[in-house]
């Protein structure tokens, strides 16, 4: 009879975290089954204890454990079901995810498999997104959003560009041929520019781009980048109708909110961050408790304007990372929050070309949380804690890592 090692288990564990990691930008029963196949093999591996010890250590783990802990102690005072609470509870199970890929990726050989099986899912996306546009093939949904929506489209796809630059910058090839690198970032970053129509595309993949190239360059050199980066967005803006478009709507919109008569993308966020704020008001020490942000702004708006009024609409999310944590949380969960950000952005046991590309990708996610949720959506989320998992894995300090067979000898 043949057993099944320890390690075999946390291989599979991997190989589902990479299914998982590509299969959520397609579909969410796939990414699910992926999520749920990982964290099975993992638990049933033996190492699930000895492995979770060595990464609890490490501040980027502790402090979002410690966050974990502010939003469980949030659902104690809050006032709303405990539905509700649950149900916004389970929401930040990114970060558990996060904790998960951190332990299993380990290997080298693992982080390079998971960015070329990823490069690979997105880059057939983007070329079945090119072939669409040109009109020679139509798919069920448009080539701005054959990625679920265009939002995920635009972050996969500047995730996948980022990947490219940052193998380039570090002379690397992933075992692929080095002519291939410059070829798929051109695809991907056209892509971004002129097809996905996402203004959160836009973000990862020029904040990620200048946080790449400005990690080992001195302050001249900074200075000339940030020159060189203010030309070349001119320039894209500028032959790019479809950026132009959706920037200066965005503009508008949010400029021009109180007079206009329908609702709008930003016009919209515009009406979610001044109630929002009206509400951290009366709640900014402790806030309003873990899942008691949507009634209390379906009770504000009701009161403040006609329900005939667009911007009566409810949400359950006043669309800002930032500002939901504080509405629920109060100043010390945005506090707490802050910090574990911080501490991801100043790790130090990982190597240092992998946490170039963490650090990238990060802070592409705060400056989008500015507008969305993104830290704890199901895609976007799960997409930023796997890659800063895997990123900044290290081999832990001590595995027990026996075989299934043993282990039944010895009880």
């Amino acid at each position: 009879m043949a057993f099944i090692s320890s390690q075999r288990l946390i291989d599979l564990a991997r190989i589902a975290a990479i299914v998982a990691c590509v299969g959520l930008l397609y579909s969410p029963s796939v990414g699910t089954i992926g999520l749920v196949v990982t964290y099975v093999a993992f638990l049933a591996s033996g190492q699930a204890v000895s492995r979770f010890k060595a990464v609890l250590v490490r501040p980027l783990v502790y402090w979002g454990v410690a966050f974990l802990g502010v939003v469980l102690l949030g659902m104690v005072y809050a006032s709303v079901p405990w539905h509700d609470r649950w149900t916004d509870f389970y929401k930040w199970r990114t970060i558990l995810w996060f904790c998960v890929a951190l332990a299993i990726f380990d290997e080298e050989c693992w982080k390079e498999r998971l960015l070329v099986i990823f490069l690979i899912g997105t880059a057939v996306a983007v070329v079945g997104s090119f072939v669409s546009a040109a009109g020679w093939v139509t798919f069920r949904r448009g080539p701005h959003e054959l990625l679920r929506n265009n939002g995920t489209q635009g972050m996969a796809f500047a995730c996948a560009a980022l990947v490219c630059a940052w193998v380039m910058l570090e002379k690397k090839t992933l075992g692929l041929v080095s002519w291939i690198w410059p070829v798929f970032a051109a695809l991907y970053i056209v892509n971004v520019i002129f097809i996905t129509d996402a203004r959160s595309g836009y973000a990862v993949l020029g904040v990620g781009l200048f946080m790449l190239l400005c990690w080992k360059a001195s302050w001249s050199q900074r200075v000339l980048i940030v020159v060189g980066f203010i030309v070349a967005g001119g320039l894209v803006f500028a032959v790019s109708p479809r950026m132009q478009g959706k920037v200066r709507a965005a503009v508008v919109e949010w400029t021009t909110e109180s007079k206009l008569e329908r609702e709008t993308s930003f016009g919209l966020r515009r009406v979610f961050y001044t109630n929002s704020v009206e509400i951290l008001r009366d709640h900014w020490l402790l806030g309003l408790g873990t899942g008691g942000f949507a009634q209390a702004y379906g009770d504000h708006v009701s009161k403040k304007y006609e329900a005939s009024d667009w911007r009566a609409v409810h949400t359950t999310d006043p669309h800002n990372q930032y500002l939901a944590v504080a509405i629920q949380q109060g100043i010390g969960g945005v506090v707490v929050f802050l910090v574990w950000i911080a501490a991801v952005a100043r790790e130090r046991e990982s190597r240092g070309d992998y946490h170039r590309l963490a650090v990238a990708i990060l802070a592409g996610w705060c400056v989008t949380s500015l507008f969305s949720s993104h830290f704890r959506t199901f895609a976007e989320g799960h997409l930023l804690a796997t890659f800063l998992g895997v990123l900044l894995a290290v081999e832990p300090r001590s595995i027990q890592a026996k075989p299934v067979a043993a282990m039944s000898k010895e009880a």
